[in-house]
């Protein structure tokens, strides 16, 4: 009986460390391709967060949250937005401006674009830091998306977020037509700000 626990207890132990060496394994291929794993996300706290409410703009009643946590390199984000015309695709992006009303001035263009590329598609190619995957709302006008960037900080130096704006599109990004994905007019805006500050000064 003795005999059988033990065999019993080193077998456990021995799938146990198993287990975590597999899991490593597969939070470092995660991280190899731009991507924090949920292991991470479990036993780790992230480097810095920072969220951007979003309010209504051009008389529309599209309002919700997008958060930022950064993981060394990689900053997942996460949206998550009510009020939406049902069963639509929406832009979602970052932008240069320092304040929603210079986007409510400017329309829909300046994404935020540190590296000077053109627009296109988030992850694939040559594309702005701002542009982010599409929202789509379901048939009650929410939408959610959640999806990591390693061209974004909210951190120190010319990636990061922190005192920039992100906005809610009026029409689906096409990822082609310059500079702005024929995006539309602003639906909602946030200012980003790091959690737990009350003002977020520019940075460079």
């Amino acid at each position: 009986m003795r005999i059988r626990r033990t065999v019993a207890g080193a077998l456990l132990t021995s799938a146990a460390a198993w287990g975590l060496s597999g899991c490593a394994k597969v939070e470092q291929r995660n991280e190899d391709v731009g991507r924090v794993g949920i292991l991470t996300e479990l036993t780790r706290d992230p480097d810095a967060t920072a969220s951007a409410p979003l309010s209504p703009m051009g008389g529309s009643r599209v309002e919700g949250t997008v958060t930022f946590a950064q993981y060394g390199s990689i900053v997942i984000v996460r949206a998550k937005v009510v009020g939406l015309p049902p069963h639509g695709d929406y832009g979602l992006h970052v932008h240069q401006a320092r304040s929603c009303s210079a986007v409510a001035e400017a329309g829909s263009g300046g994404h935020f674009n540190p590296g000077d590329a053109p627009h296109g598609r988030h992850g694939t190619g040559a594309h702005h830091a701002g542009d982010l995957p599409n929202l789509r709302a379901d048939g009650e006008g929410n939408a959610g998306n959640s999806f990591d960037s390693r061209m974004l900080s909210i951190g120190a130096g010319q990636a990061s977020v922190i005192g920039r704006v992100v906005v809610v599109s009026s029409n689906a990004d096409d990822y082609k037509t310059q500079p702005d994905g024929n995006s539309g007019k602003p639906l909602a805006c946030g200012f980003i700000r790091l959690d737990g500050r009350p003002f977020a000064a520019p940075t460079r």
